[in-house]
């Protein structure tokens, strides 16, 4: 776990270029030349000087200090299968409504409370499933199924254009009240820039497909 990031700050590289998402700000972000150059060295491990230091500092990257640096990138499961290319299971009027439930409230939370409050939520409720072990393999299959679907279903009525967080957040609140800690992972591509989130169980894919997905860079996993 990176202890010198600044509380709520992620990373990752993409291309030649390292992007930063503030989650408490909810804006990504890179930094100047010459900032970047001295927290590559730093991410690799070569000393910095005082003076170097004081310049990610200054750029809100990492807390004040003298403690060694500890910096690591977003680092998210390689997913292998897609619930999407699998066999399709007949999809429930009663698992359409539950998910487009959540998703207003996730599109509801994200406009009146904001990503932070609304992630923190997130991470909450996760965790609350996480105390409640692993089920029946089995079971947890079918019901990423269903939720699979289920989006699917909702996509066809309301759209998919510019919604991936609410989905993503809806997938993950749907799967955490059954017991299944999935993680909401947001990842970035480009060129151009461009942000992207789905839910994940481990290294399966719940609502996106593989290929899409190899697009993008895990920035952060909630």
């Amino acid at each position: 776990m990176p202890t010198s990031l600044r509380r709520g700050l992620s990373f990752c590289t993409l291309g030649d270029r390292i992007v930063f998402l503030d989650l408490p700000a909810d804006r990504y972000f890179g930094l100047s030349q010459q900032a970047e150059d001295v927290f590559r060295r730093a991410l690799a491990g070569h000393p910095i000087s005082r003076t170097e230091r004081d310049i990610l500092v200054k750029a809100r990257i990492i807390v004040p200090g003298n403690a060694p640096l500890s910096l690591a990138p977003c680092v998210a499961e390689i997913p292998h299968h897609s619930v999407f290319d699998q066999t399709p299971c007949p999809s429930r009027r009663r698992d359409v409504a539950v998910l487009a439930w959540h998703l207003l409230r996730a599109r509801a939370s994200l406009r009146l409370r904001g990503l932070p409050a609304t992630a923190a939520t997130l991470v909450r409720r996760k965790y609350a499933a996480t105390q409640d072990g692993d089920g029946d393999a089995e079971t947890t299959r079918h019901t990423l199924a269903v939720v699979a679907r289920a989006q699917e279903a909702c996509a066809r009525m309301f759209g998919s254009h510019d919604l991936c967080l609410p989905y993503a957040i809806a997938a993950a609140h749907r799967l955490h009240a059954a017991g299944i800690p999935a993680d909401v992972v947001i990842a970035v591509g480009m060129p151009p820039f461009r942000a992207h989130a789905w839910v994940q169980w481990r290294n399966v894919l719940v609502n996106e497909r593989l290929e899409i997905a190899a697009h993008y860079t895990p920035i952060a996993v909630l």
